[in-house]
Order: structure tokens, then C-alpha cells, then sequence
């Protein structure tokens, strides 16, 4: 395990926020990991390529723990189409390296040459082509962690949800298991129009076709960055060859479009912000966007918009934020909401980090004061927390044990239901399997119901056309 000296790199984020850093190490063995968290009494922060635009990783008088000297592929099943990783691994490389043998991991963060796969989880991130293979969970089969009482364990698919969007707050991903795709073909159609209404339309039909498995948004202003016409322009990503844009043009636009952020942030608008937008107040929110002179591209297919910003302009920064608040949108939807959004997490999903925390790190080691204030994590608050789990956890079970003497035993019912004991008349105590459903329950999981997008279609503007 090797630390260093030179802590400022480590201690100014990705927009030039200052934090301290007490030390920052870098383990090569999970061991090494453990005996850091069971020594340490100081804040832990897990790092991976440190890309977090919301503070998710600045210290505070914090233990850094750099995963990047754990990279490795441990094993590759070609026949599973599973690969299990360590964290530190950057997605680019994972995928040169799965390239050999025809698969990919298909989840492609905007910065895949320097996101690691750890990072991704701690976010629970997408890519532009979250239309088709949605976010990094539904390509987890297992995680490896060590949680804060210092202690390696295995987290199976259905408790994912303890670590995978927590944002290193409840223990250090270790190890993933991730499912693989075939390596397919693909192709690209460029639109460009200078009205908005055809952009929005042409991504309605087109979201629909079975083989599209990304679509791009530039706005004006960000075409110009990257050297295209003042106008809109929508990259159309194909799983075929239905695309106009094939093989050495297919990769020379895609690396345009990837540059994106670069080119924008070079022209003094590095501050960005995540925002997925519903599709019903997509077309309200790039108006706006546009009437506040704010340069942006984005995955509109899933209504996933990247506004940027000038250093002067923060104040407008935070008015953009609490308008997508008011259209019910998605604040940090792949960045994290880490220190600086943390205001945007909802009540509902605070409580239920609390009680992750206590169950993960009880004593608090982990991320301080990211996703939650650390105020409302102090002792008399874990108590309370505490308390209240204990009887949720009850009524819970209750509940569950009612649902399974009704399949079960149908005449039979639930008899000396209290806090001590719960027992089945006849049927003997329940499976660890059951009691394991009921705890999940008991926890819950993240998740909101999306409104059903309007079904009014516009009729299609005549002024669009084709990069050719």
C-alpha cells in the first residue's frame, strides 16, 4: 500500500472547489482496504477517477482511499457473457480488453476514458444509450464491499440497492460482477434543424425503432463549439446498418460528439449540471435553456440534459436548478447529488439512507456528509432512527407472514404476533429465504412512477434535413 505527499490534486475538485485531505492512500488488496476502515476513526472517502461535479468526493479532514491501483479483470466467462472486475477499472479499458472477444459493457458514461466502473456504481449511472440498456443496476448481478465495521461481504442482486446510487456513503465497492453484450455493428444519421419543434417530434418517432440505441441532442450554440452550423443537431445511433454514417465516419463523428463537454468548457462553460427531465416537460425546459442563453447537449431520447455554465453565472446555475425542481425533473441524475445538490434528495429517500447507514456503517465512517447532512446522523438521531426501525421491521415481517400464511395455509391464521416472537400455526418457523424477502421490504427501495408521457403528436416541421 503506497500514500503520497501531494494532496492537492486531491484535495480541489473537477470546478476547483477546496477540500483537506488528511491522507490519501492506495491499496492494492482488500485487506489492505479493511484494516484502513477498522483503524480509522477519521471520514473515509472512496475515490475513483474523482469526476464528481457535485462534491461527491471533496474531503473534509478525510482518509482518501484511491482505487486505482485496483484494476484488475479477475474473471471473464465468455459463456456467461459475465466479467468480474475490481472497481478501479476504467470503462474504456474494461471495453478495449472485452473487445478481443466480441463483448462490451454497454453502459458508456460521458467520460468512459476516465470514469471507473466503482464510480459508476457509487452513482448508479447511465449513458446515451440508457434508451436501450438503462442504468449500470440493471447490469449487476453482484458486488463485493467492505462495509464500515471493516468486513468483506458479497451483495447479491436484490441488495444492491444498499450500495449501488449511495455514492460511497455506506461502504467501498471492492468488486463487480457485470453482465456483458455482443459486440454489434453501428451506424449514424446526423438531423440538423434550426427549430426546435422538429427535433423534439423527430425524437418521439425515432425513440420508438427497435435498433436506435442512442439519440443526441446539440444545442446551437454547441454545434458551433464543435465546428457544425448554428443549429440544432441530433445524433441518431444505430445497432445496424441503417445508419447514413458507417464505419471510419461512424467513429470520426462519434468522437465530435463525444467532445462535447470539452469543447464547451473550453469556451469558459465548465460548470454542468445532470438533469433528466420528463418527456411531457422536455420541450419547457430546453426553451428555457435557450431563452437563458445556457449552452447544452444531452441523451434526449431519455430526456437526460447536460446544461453548462460560466463561473460568473451561478446564480443562474441555481435558478436552472430549482426550474427543473418545479418540472418534477431528476436534479444530479448521473453525477450524484454528493455535497453541493444534496438539497434536491427527497425526505422519503433521506430517512431510508439513514437506515441504510445504520445497517452499512454504523459508526459513520463513510463519505461524511455527502447525500445527507451529517447533523442528522448524529447519535441521538441513529437512535431515534434506530427505534423506529425496529418497529417498521415488525410490521413489516407481520405483514409478510401474513400474505405467506394465506398461500400457505389457507384456514390456518398467524398466532402470538409480538416483537419477540412470530410463529405459524402448523407450519413451523419461515425459510431464511422468506425471511430475507420480508427484510428487503421492510428497507424498500429506491424508485418514483413516471408520469405517462402526452400522447399528442406535432405535425412535422419541413425544415429539417440531413448532415451530409
Amino acid at each position: 500500500m503506497k500514500f503520497t505527499k501531494n494532496k492537492k490534486v486531491y484535495e480541489e475538485d473537477i470546478n476547483s472547489n477546496q477540500g483537506k485531505a488528511l491522507t490519501i492512500v492506495f491499496p492494492d488488496s482488500i485487506q489492505e482496504i479493511k484494516n484502513i476502515v477498522k483503524l480509522s476513526d477519521s471520514d473515509i472517502i472512496p475515490r475513483g477517477s474523482g469526476t464528481s461535479f457535485s462534491l461527491g468526493v471533496l474531503p473534509d479532514n478525510s482518509v482518501i482511499i484511491d482505487m486505482s491501483k485496483m484494476k484488475n479483470i479477475i474473471d471473464l466467462n465468455l459463456n456467461k457473457k459475465t466479467v468480474i472486475v475490481e472497481s478501479g477499472i476504467l470503462v474504456k479499458e474494461l471495453n478495449e480488453e472485452l473487445e478481443q472477444h466480441g463483448l462490451e459493457f454497454p453502459i458508456i458514461p460521458i467520460f468512459s476514458a476516465i470514469e471507473t466502473v466503482g464510480g459508476l456504481i457509487a452513482k448508479n449511472s447511465s449513458g446515451s444509450n440508457e434508451i436501450k440498456y438503462g442504468r449500470i443496476t440493471n447490469w449487476l448481478d453482484s458486488i463485493t464491499v467492505v462495509d464500515g465495521k471493516g468486513e468483506q461481504i458479497k451483495v447479491s442482486k436484490s441488495d444492491l440497492s444498499d450500495f449501488v446510487g449511495m455514492e460511497g456513503t455506506t461502504g467501498i465497492i471492492i468488486q463487480a460482477t457485470l453482465r456483458l453484450t455482443t459486440v454489434k455493428n453501428k451506424s449514424l444519421t446526423i438531423l440538423k434543424s434550426d427549430k426546435l419543434d422538429f427535433i423534439l417530434d423527430a425524437n418521439k418517432k425515432l425513440r420508438l425503432e427497435q435498433d436506435i440505441v442512442s439519440i443526441d441532442i446539440l444545442s446551437k450554440e454547441a454545434s458551433q463549439f464543435l465546428g457544425f452550423e448554428s443549429k440544432y443537431h441530433l445524433f441518431i445511433e444505430y445497432e445496424s446498418e441503417k445508419g447514413l454514417f458507417k464505419k471510419s465516419e461512424y467513429e470520426k463523428f462519434m468522437k465530435i460528439k463525444n467532445k462535447a463537454y470539452t469543447r464547451i468548457a473550453a469556451e469558459g462553460f465548465y460548470l454542468m449540471e445532470s438533469i433528466r427531465v420528463y418527456a411531457d416537460s422536455l420541450e419547457d425546459f430546453l426553451i428555457y435553456l435557450e431563452e437563458k442563453n445556457i449552452p447544452y447537449f444531452g441523451h434526449i431520447a431519455t430526456g437526460v440534459i447536460y446544461p453548462c455554465f460560466h463561473p460568473i453565472q451561478k446564480e443562474k446555475q441555481k435558478e436552472t436548478l430549482q426550474f427543473a425542481k418545479r418540472l418534477r425533473a431528476t436534479i444530479s441524475y448521473n453525477f450524484g447529488f454528493g455535497l453541493k445538490n444534496k438539497e434536491f434528495v427527497l425526505q422519503s429517500d433521506k430517512e431510508l439512507i439513514k437506515r441504510i447507514k445504520i445497517r452499512q456503517d454504523p459508526k459513520n465512517k463513510f463519505n461524511l456528509n455527502k447525500l445527507i447532512d451529517k447533523k442528522e446522523y448524529s447519535k441521538e438521531n441513529r437512535e431515534e432512527i434506530e427505534a423506529k426501525i425496529d418497529i417498521n421491521e415488525i410490521k413489516n415481517e407481520i405483514e409478510e407472514i401474513d400474505e405467506l400464511v394465506e398461500k400457505q395455509v389457507q384456514d390456518e391464521k398467524v398466532e402470538d404476533l409480538n416483537p419477540e416472537k412470530v410463529t405459524l400455526k402448523k407450519q413451523g418457523e419461515i425459510s431464511p429465504e422468506e425471511r430475507e424477502k420480508v427484510r428487503k421490504i421492510a428497507f424498500g427501495f429506491f424508485g418514483a412512477k413516471k408520469p405517462q408521457e402526452k400522447q399528442e403528436q406535432k405535425k412535422e416541421e419541413n425544415n429539417g434535413g440531413y448532415i451530409g
